[in-house]
């Protein structure tokens, strides 16, 4: 496995904290351990706090405890549009882009089977199954980053690389570097000067126009299966076996061109990199919801860590140059298909939540989710992850994870509002990374079917460094989200 352990030390080397690359990495950890959980609409409007609410499919994604609060059969389906909108700010210049997208945020049905002795107090009231799928992430973003830069190439970075090490030949470079390195240097985009003795590039102190776009789509789905009961109408507990599944898609465009006449014979060059990553995993959710007063909810839940035990990487690349010099060749230069099997294990979460209810006219929810980002792990049977384990306990760190909702009845209508902030994952990230989502909704309930509509809000910034940060400005970008959801219920 020469070439993975070289491929790691490239995108350290390389990329430092970008996104994009092509082996396994902080990123891609914290990536499938934030969960932003979504699902039904009503869950949606709400802001997603309803671990002490119960009586939702989606909150068995939270605290299985609210299958307890069931007390007839359900199905639910909840389509859904997301629309993204990102700005970026590189070296002064600000770019925009946007990306859509159609899902299911959840189809389920909840049987409720009340026992043939069960009485009007006292005992168990019910018995409750649910299954089906809540959508517990998106992952539809397109950013586009473009600006000049008077002082780098991403070229200097890979000469970099070759020469902070002993000499190598073509044969070497095309072996240990064959998706990044390997390929610009056989479109002539860096070359060994005999002079300097050592590899250079035509902009090694930039001169160039940067643009970059990166794709990324997909998602995490769960399939749930729940079981919980009501104990005399005051105790509630449910289980959840989950098994998600990952669906992750990265598409990057990289470009260079000239602006400075004196970076000779460079004219241009662009750089394409795809990732898709592919896995499965299981866990398990376990929780309470308790009701001391009539007026007033506690919810405790815990989940597992999720383990996926095959996951599967599959990246590859290519570059093309352009030259204005007819003694150098324009070029297209081609990667061979990588791909790496691997297993992935999410932190441990705990979420606790409260609920205190108007008479029949409302509720207020609140809840706290605990979840460690640096205990996420990878394993590998003929591959050590110890160099990038030891970056995630380092990098990361238990942020404050909070959600709020209300909803108010009017007769057989709903209004809901909810809000939700998620801190930086980030150690002294202060707020790089931090999430905040504002939603709302609607709803009809009649005795057997039911109709909500949702509206949510969503905002992240962070940093984001086209190649090694110690050779190029951060661009600022911000993530905007909207997301209009519809559920569709009946009851029987």
């Amino acid at each position: 496995m020469k070439t993975i352990n070289k491929l790691v030390v490239a995108v350290v080397l390389i990329t430092g904290l970008t996104d994009v690359s092509f082996s396994q990495n902080s990123v891609d950890a914290l990536r499938y351990s934030r969960i932003f959980y979504q699902g039904t609409s009503r869950f949606q409007g709400m802001g997603g706090a309803f671990g002490a609410v119960g009586a939702d499919f989606s909150a068995l994604a939270i605290n299985p405890a609210g299958i307890g609060l069931y007390k007839s059969t359900e199905f639910t389906i909840t389509p859904e549009v997301w629309i993204g909108h990102s700005v970026s700010d590189y070296n002064g210049v600000k770019s925009t882009d946007d990306i859509g997208n159609f899902a299911l945020g959840n189809v389920g049905f909840v049987f409720s089977i009340k026992p043939p002795n069960a009485q009007k107090k006292g005992g168990f009231q019910n018995f409750n199954f649910g299954f089906g799928i809540n959508r517990q992430n998106d992952f539809n973003t397109r950013t586009f980053i473009s600006g000049p830069n008077n002082t780098s190439s991403l070229m200097t970075g890979y000469t970099n690389v070759l020469n902070n090490q002993p000499w190598m030949s073509s044969d070497d470079i095309n072996y240990d570097y064959p998706f990044d390195i390997a390929p610009a240097y056989n479109a002539n985009l860096i070359y060994y000067n005999d002079s300097l003795g050592k590899y250079t590039c035509d902009a090694m102190n930039g001169g160039v126009y940067q643009q970059n776009e990166v794709t990324t789509y997909g998602s995490i789905n769960e399939f749930d299966m729940s079981f919980g009961a009501s104990f005399e109408d005051k105790l509630y507990f449910g289980a959840t076996f989950g098994i998600p599944w990952i669906r992750y898609y990265e598409r990057s465009t990289y470009s260079e061109i000239r602006t400075d006449p004196s970076v000779y014979p460079f004219q241009s060059l662009l750089y394409n990199q795809y990732l898709e990553t592919t896995g499965t995993g299981i866990n398990l959710k376990v929780g309470v919801i308790y009701r001391p007063i009539p007026w007033f909810r506690v919810g405790v839940a815990v989940h597992t860590p999720t383990y996926y035990g095959n996951m599967k990487d599959t990246w590859n690349s290519d570059i093309a140059s352009s030259f204005t010099d007819s003694t150098q060749w324009n070029s297209v230069q081609y990667s061979p298909i990588g791909d790496f099997h691997y297993q992935m294990a999410t932190p441990f979460r705990a979420i606790g939540s409260m609920a205190f209810l108007i008479g029949n006219a409302g509720v207020f929810s609140a809840e706290y989710e605990f979840v460690d980002y640096n205990q996420a792990r990878f394993y590998s049977s003929d591959e050590s992850f110890q160099d990038v384990n030891d970056e995630i306990r380092n990098k990361y760190t238990i942020p404050l994870n909070l959600r709020f909702g209300t909803e108010w009845r009017i007769q057989n209508f709903r209004i809901r509002g909810g809000f939700g902030y998620y801190g930086s994952p980030y150690k002294g990230g202060g707020t790089q990374g931090e999430r905040y989502t504002a939603s709302g909704g609607i709803g009809y309930r009649g005795k057997y079917f039911f109709f909500d509509a949702g509206y949510t809000w969503a905002k992240m910034s962070e940093d984001y460094y086209l190649y090694d940060p110690a050779l190029v400005n951060p661009s600022h970008n911000i993530q905007y989200s909207h997301a209009i959801s519809t559920t569709f219920g009946v009851r029987f």
